[in-house]
Formats: structure tokens, sequence, C-alpha cells
């Protein structure tokens, strides 16, 4: 339970109004009988299309036309409608059919309400919003009380939205993130920033929820400047899209850190082009390069992510090398996770010769005896066939590591060689390197091809079933 204990309002809340919500029962109430209109269904469908083209007008001449022809619009009618003028912002149209719906005599459930008191609050009548909410009674639910604070942080009404949410916290409703937004919203200033740290302590469990997240960013930004507290919740988030950063980079702009803004957007391009690499498996290479041509600049961290990316989706290898092409034209050079990623390019083509032009290159840069450069050497070649030239750059390795030699055992399985695969398996075990299930998946590999397996060639049983355990 949240607990605050607050000083007096600057301003009490507005006293319930006396306008009602619903008209005289003399209004007809369409009756089940008349929705059993022939007309009924075609209309509403007619009316649903042309919303969904955003033609409100038309869509409210039909609403007429229902009633004008005994197939009077339900209440379902009736909400589609209001709130396509509300996603449209046509407010004007929205208090049209308020007012048709209050004449049509149907009975108000808790959901239109809530739509109604949304209308009101966007077009900035905060009182016919309170009006509408206190006439509820009873009626009202967490949707009501979210909307209503949410009402008040919207129309620059601190204080009312900030004892709304203590009402409806007295009252045994617990908010959800939509109210916490809101509610933070609310705090975000250097009056109320005191309330919104105690709230920001409530809030743990929504704060990997975006909205939430960006409101408090917002107010440790607006509230006092505290830039530090603000990027620690930009830190916590586990998802950050281009809103979350977009706020991030302005509040240090606009508080003097142009070089954190400019940093934090360096970061966010290459965020996004990362994040579309690892989904590259799932077809969103695509969307890692457009992501990666939006880039004002690129490094050569950007330049090595597409490219990884292209490679990791098995299809775009040719695309991968040229873009590996198009760095060395520049002036970026490369570095050794630019030329493992090429060469493992190179081996999915089974193309050596573009590799060794490529491996070439490294040797004058320094890195051709970089760890990943030489391992990734290791399997284009093993994967042209070439186990010699694989055994050769496996050879050179100044320091070899598990992945070395998974490299080159597994090279000389696929190429079934499986009496080297055995012997380069005792000389891992006298390296005390240590191996894992890929080892003894080739090593498994290699005794089915020669029978083996009965003969005890594998080594030590016991370390096989400490891997897979």
């Amino acid at each position: 339970m949240i607990i605050l204990s607050l000083p007096s309002p600057a301003q009490p809340l507005l006293p319930p109004s006396s306008k009602t919500l619903n008209p005289s029962r003399q209004n007809i109430i369409p009756s089940s009988d008349s929705r059993k209109n022939p007309n009924f269904v075609p209309f509403k469908n007619s009316l649903i299309r042309q919303l969904d083209v955003g033609h409100l007008r038309h869509a409210i001449s039909t609403l007429d036309l229902m009633t004008q022809q005994k197939a009077p619009p339900d209440l379902t009618t009736y909400s589609i409608l209001l709130k396509s003028c509300i996603r449209f912002r046509n407010f004007q149209l929205g208090k049209l059919v308020h007012r048709k719906l209050i004449h049509s005599g149907l009975e108000l459930d808790s959901v239109m309400l809530n739509t109604l008191i949304s209308l009101y609050s966007k077009c900035g009548d905060t009182e016919t919003a309170r009006s509408i909410f206190e006439g509820m009674g009873s009626r009202r639910d967490l949707v009501s009380w979210s909307a209503m604070v949410s009402c008040y942080a919207n129309n620059n009404m601190e204080w009312q939205a900030i004892c709304t949410f203590l009402d409806m916290l007295e009252l045994g409703f617990y908010p959800n993130e939509y109210c916490f937004t809101a509610m933070i919203r609310a705090c975000s200033n250097a009056k109320y920033s005191w309330i919104g740290e105690i709230i920001y302590g409530s809030v743990l469990n929504f704060e990997a929820d975006v909205c939430v997240g960006c409101e408090l960013i917002d107010m440790f930004a607006k509230s006092s400047g505290d830039l530090g507290s603000a990027y620690k919740v930009f830190e916590k988030m586990p998802e950050r899209n281009l809103v979350t950063w977009t706020l991030m980079i302005t509040r240090f702009a606009q508080l003097g850190c142009a070089r954190d803004a400019i940093d934090m957007f360096l970061d966010m391009e290459l965020s996004l082009v990362n994040m579309y690499a690892k989904c590259a498996a799932d077809g969103l290479v695509d969307d890692s390069r457009k992501a990666f041509d939006r880039m004002p600049a690129h490094n050569v961290m950007s330049w090595t992510t597409i490219i990884t990316a292209y490679v990791q989706s098995g299809e775009c290898d040719k695309e991968a090398i040229e873009l590996f092409c198009r760095i060395l034209s520049g002036e970026i050079q490369p570095n050794q996770f630019s030329f493992s990623s090429v060469l493992k390019a190179c081996g999915n083509l089974s193309d050596p010769h573009i590799g060794e032009q490529v491996y070439g290159y490294a040797v004058k840069l320094g890195l051709a005896s970089v760890n990943c450069v030489g391992n990734s050497l290791i399997s284009m070649y093993a994967k042209s066939g070439r186990m010699e030239d694989a055994q050769k750059a496996f050879d050179i390795l100044f320091e070899k590591n598990l992945v070395s030699y998974n490299a080159i055992v597994d090279g000389y399985t696929k190429n079934l060689k499986s009496e080297e695969t055995f012997l380069l398996f005792n000389e891992i075990t006298d390296t005390r390197i240590g191996i894992n299930a890929f080892t003894f998946a080739s090593l498994l590999s290699g005794a089915a091809s020669i029978g083996a397996m009965g003969k005890g060639e594998c080594g030590d049983i016991e370390a096989a079933f400490r891997v897979f355990d």
C-alpha cells in the first residue's frame, strides 16, 4: 500500500456537478426487436467501413439514417464511433455523438462513460469530464480513476491529479501502469517532485514499462535536472524504443550536455542495427540495413555489425563481402571482428580465393594472429575442403583456444578424416583447455564414420557426461 502524508491542497477539488448524465426515461429506448431490423447489420457494417477510412461525417450520417430507418444504433455502434472521433482528434464531432447518445435513451455502461471522460479530457473540458466521473458513483473502476488522474495531469492540474490518485488508493484500487504514468507526469515539476520520488519507490514492478520509464526519465530531468537518476532509469529499461532514446537524447541536449547527447544518438543508431542483427535469422536483415543507412556517420562497429547481420542471416554472404569492400574503399580501417565475419562469409560461399585476399589484408594490419580471425580462416578452409591449409592456419595461431580446436576438429570430421580428428582430441586433452558439447558432437560424428564407437576411442566418457549434464 502506498502511504503519503501531504499538506493541504492549494485549491480544493471541484464539487460534483449537478448535471445529469442520462436523459429522461421518456426518450425511446431501442428494443431488441429494433435490432432485428434487416437493415441494422448492413448499416452498422457500412458505418464501420466508413470509420476505417476516416470518414467520420459520413459515419454520423449513417448513424442518423439508422434511426430514420427504425434500426437505431446500439451502444457498441456509438462506442466505435466515439472512439474513432477521439483517435482522429475530432472532438467537436465527438461531442455531437455524445449529444446523439443522450437523446438515444440508451443506458450507458462504465466502458462508454470512461470513453466520454477520455473525450472531454483530451479536448481540455475537465469540468465535464469530472462531472461524468462523479456521476458514475459505484460504477467507477480502475480505468475510470486512471482516466481522471490522466485528465488532470494532462491539463496542468497537477494537485487535482495527485488528490484523485490518493482518493483512488483509499478506496482500495491499486494503480496500473497507465495510472502510474499519469501520476508521475503530474509530479514532473519542482513543486511536486518530492511526491514523485515517493511514488518512484512503488513503481519498481512497472519500471520495465516503456511509458512509465519515459515519465520517470522526464520527472527526474524536468523537475530537478537530475540526469544521473534519469539515465539510471533508462539503463534499467529492458525495452527501449525510438521514443525512449529520443527522450533521453533530448533531455541531455536541453540541459547542456551536448557531447552526451551526441554519444547517445550514435549509441541509439548502433543499438538499432545490433537489435536487427540479432534478429537476422528471423528475416529482419532488411530492417537492420535500413537502420544502418539512416545513420549520419559510420564507424568500424556499425560497419562490422551490419556485415555480421548479413552473415548471420544465412542468405546474404555476397552482400556482406560487398560491404566489407566498401570499408576498404573508405577511410575506416576494419578491425579483427570485421575480418572474422567476412571470412565466415567466404567460408559459407566456399570461396577461399576471396578469403585469402581478405586474410592478406589482415596480415598487413597485424590482425592475422588474433584468435577470432585465425579461427574463421580455419573454418573457411575446412568448408572448402582444403584441410591442409586449415591445418596450417591452425598451426600458426599463437594462442589456440577451444574455438580453434573445435573449428579444426569439425573440419576434419566433415571432410571424413576421422583419424586426424582423434589425434587432435588427444592434443586437446593434453593442453587441458577443456572440451564442450560441440567437441563431442564432432567426435561422435567422426567415430560413426569409421565405426570406432565400440573401441573406446572417444576418450573420457565421464567427461562427456559432465558436458551434457
